[in-house]
């Protein structure tokens, strides 16, 4: 029988510096052309986004992940996003493991985005965040496992969420601040994470010199990041340059995009030049099939 690890057993099974490692790693292999990463499939069902995820990289197998957002769930207070990733065996298909979607796909992005803290040496003693759902929780949560992080600023909407994700950051032993507004949160921080449902740009103001921009939201019609601040960039990263481009719903049209597998294996240096850089993910399977293997492996070891 298939083996399937829910979100409570998955987070005991976590080491963090070992987790990005694997991600880091499996980002290379695909860039040195040592991975498959095979178109996805994506629909809409009733007004909710879908999507099929399939990928390989050599050394860890082959994933599948079935995912989609609901983004109404977020006003009753449930999740918005929800998923199943199973990992197969390289040599026979063999399927080895089925893990929880949503928190997978929280851990395994939260990883990339902190890969590209590293590759860009952004600053995180403080941290800012536009947004305050799960993804903002699950890059609290890697950060302050990886980063030593001192203060974060926080702004959203949501009344209840913004409360929730203050009481979840200080339980992490992190000060938190209740910022007046997003102008507030980009002038406090050194990495500024926006991580919405936003159909509409957030951040639309320059960050100042030195700033290192996350967005992390869903893909189309998900908008963060207006173009004014796209094209005043220094440097954007992008987790994967193709899917971001087909994808995202921010407008990249003419500007250079950088790999963060490129920066990683050194072929590329995403340089500041005193001005700010943003990071642009949307997901892709080859962070899945990284997390997933690193999750085998730590449920192997643990049973054995």
């Amino acid at each position: 029988m298939l083996r399937f690890i829910p979100k409570e057993q998955l987070m005991q099974l976590i080491n963090y510096s070992e987790f990005i490692e694997t991600v880091r790693d499996a980002l290379i292999k695909l860039h040195r052309g040592h991975g498959e990463l095979p178109p996805r499939f994506s629909t809409s069902i009733r007004g909710n986004w879908w999507g099929l995820m399939l990928g390989y990289v050599e050394g860890m197998g082959v994933g599948v992940k079935v995912v989609n957002l609901y983004p109404g769930n977020a006003d009753k207070g449930i999740e918005t996003i929800h998923g199943v990733v199973i990992l197969f065996s390289e040599t026979d298909g063999t399927p080895l493991l089925a893990i929880d979607g949503s928190s997978l796909t929280g851990l395994r992005t939260a990883a990339a985005s902190a890969l590209s803290i590293t590759a860009t040496a952004a600053s995180t003693d403080v941290l800012g965040f536009i947004g305050a759902g799960e993804q903002a929780k699950y890059h609290a949560l890697v950060f302050s496992r990886l980063f030593k992080v001192r203060e974060v600023y926080v702004a959203s909407r949501g009344r209840g969420r913004l409360m929730d994700f203050t009481r979840y950051v200080q339980e992490l032993g992190i000060n938190t601040h209740i910022a007046a507004n997003v102008r507030e949160v980009i002038d406090k921080s050194g990495t500024v994470v926006i991580a919405t449902t936003s159909t509409s740009p957030v951040l639309d103001v320059k960050p100042r010199a030195g700033v290192h921009v996350i967005s992390v939201g869903a893909p189309k019609p998900i908008n963060e990041v207006s173009r004014l601040v796209l094209e005043g960039a220094s440097c954007i990263l992008a987790d994967n340059r193709g899917a971001v481009l087909s994808e995202a719903g921010e407008d990249f049209t003419g500007l250079r995009l950088m790999d963060l597998s490129e920066v990683l294996s050194g072929d590329a240096k995403c340089m500041r030049d005193n001005g700010y850089t943003v990071y642009k993910s949307v997901g892709f399977s080859t962070l899945d099939v990284a997390a997933a293997y690193y999750v085998y492996r730590a449920y192997i070891k643990g049973s054995g």
